[in-house]
């Protein structure tokens, strides 16, 4: 079944709240299933949380409980009418056709054919209230709207690798000729939100700009966490189009319209919709295979290791998927899952690429972090980035500098 028959949904734009398996420590965390017919979120226990290595709390409205029944059984049974004989739409049809009211219709039915309320209120609704349809006009209203950042605030971004602790950890490992190749290839940004600031920019198959991550790293190539007063850690992650509003709420400044757009709630805007690292695909040989790990930092440090990939990033564990995958039909792909303690982000990857495959994508996953980390890397949670500096420690290899 597609997931858009599904009547209960994680939405694309994420409604949070705390996490009942996390506990204070981890505010937010838990994104909430919502009714797509209603819109309406679901009592708050239904839902998936963002730490799914570390904690992998996740209450589907569709799982049996002690009970014997799920969400939507329970739902189902307390709202359900019976089943509607199709004879009855055809009565009310010809009486529709000959001028009855809704409300004469619902009575008929009631009367001459034993149906109740509710399922003499349905049939008429069908017949009264069904919307009418007719094709999409390219830019209409209801052709699904892009919101984009624009390219002049890219372009502000990049350079300033002076002050760019992206840039400078990725010259100290790898020299600056390599280093300052990756950080054109990928279209790195240097962010003032923070001091040393990067941005990874996430840009589609069209080369829409449809939105930026800002991070600063530490001298491990590790995102900065702090401690806010309650004790919460947090890390120094943010958006550009979050960070940009900042700044003009500091400055008492107006919004540009495309960030009034960008943050306004009615539109469907995600933050990173696509593949980190698709520009390469521009001028990437057809034949040549793609990796794809979770974080745009690891698809980075993967290029220079491994050459004959061309590495994108998903941005989190839970975003692989056909859709943000589209742009690589035809091509080869090979899937490096982060560690974790016990497999799971491993089974995760491999299940989906499973249904993938099902779907037409040539695409594998590979063994090589599970066969050769040791028990202490997963139990870390390290991703490939992080094993491979850590190998890199040992057996530098020779970059051609």
């Amino acid at each position: 079944m597609a997931a858009s028959t599904f009547r209960y949904q994680l939405p694309k734009k994420a409604i949070k709240t705390d996490c009942p398996n996390c506990g204070p420590k981890h505010r937010r965390t838990l994104s909430r299933y919502i009714d797509t017919q209603t819109g309406e979120p679901l009592p708050d226990i239904y839902g998936r949380c963002d730490r799914e290595s570390n904690c992998g709390y996740h209450l589907n409205p569709y799982q049996k409980g002690p009970s014997g029944l799920s969400y939507y059984d329970e739902v189902k049974a307390r709202t359900s009418i019976g089943p509607i004989p199709k004879l009855w739409f055809s009565i009310a049809a010809r009486q529709k056709y000959n001028g009855d009211t809704k409300q004469s219709i619902i009575s008929n039915l009631i009367r001459e054919e034993n149906a109740t309320l509710e399922q003499a209120e349905r049939v008429a609704q069908f017949l009264f209230d069904k919307p009418e349809t007719g094709p999409v006009v390219a830019g209409s209203a209801q052709q699904s709207q892009v919101f984009t950042i624009p390219d002049e605030v890219l372009q502000q971004s990049l350079g300033h690798y002076e002050r760019n602790q992206f840039a400078w950890l990725l010259r100290r490992h790898f020299g600056a000729g390599v280093a300052d190749n990756l950080l054109k290839r990928f279209n790195i940004g240097t962010s003032g939100r923070w001091p040393g600031a990067c941005v990874f920019w996430y840009i589609d198959e069209r080369q829409r700009i449809r939105g930026g991550q800002i991070k600063l790293f530490d001298d491990t190539f590790h995102t900065v966490k702090y401690v806010v007063k309650d004790g919460e850690k947090r890390t120094r992650t943010t958006w550009v189009h979050s960070a940009y509003a900042w700044r003009c709420d500091r400055q008492n400044q107006p919004y540009p319209d495309w960030l009034t757009a960008y943050l306004d709630e009615r539109n469907d805007v995600q933050k990173s919709p696509c593949l980190f690292g698709l520009p390469q695909l521009l001028t990437a040989p057809a034949d040549q295979p793609v990796a794809i790990v979770e974080a745009p930092k690891t698809a980075v440090i993967g290029t220079p290791y491994f050459p004959g990939f061309i590495w994108l990033a998903v941005g989190a564990l839970s975003y692989l998927n056909a859709e943000r995958l589209a742009p690589l039909r035809g091509r080869k792909i090979e899937l490096f899952p982060d560690l974790s303690k016990d497999g799971s982000a491993f089974d995760r990857w491999n299940r989906v690429a499973g249904e993938l495959l099902a779907q037409g994508f040539n695409i594998t996953v590979s063994t090589y972090l599970e066969d050769n980390a040791t028990e202490v890397e997963k139990a870390a949670g390290l991703d490939l980035a992080d094993f491979l500096l850590e190998q890199w420690k040992e057996y530098p290899p020779d970059w051609g500098e």
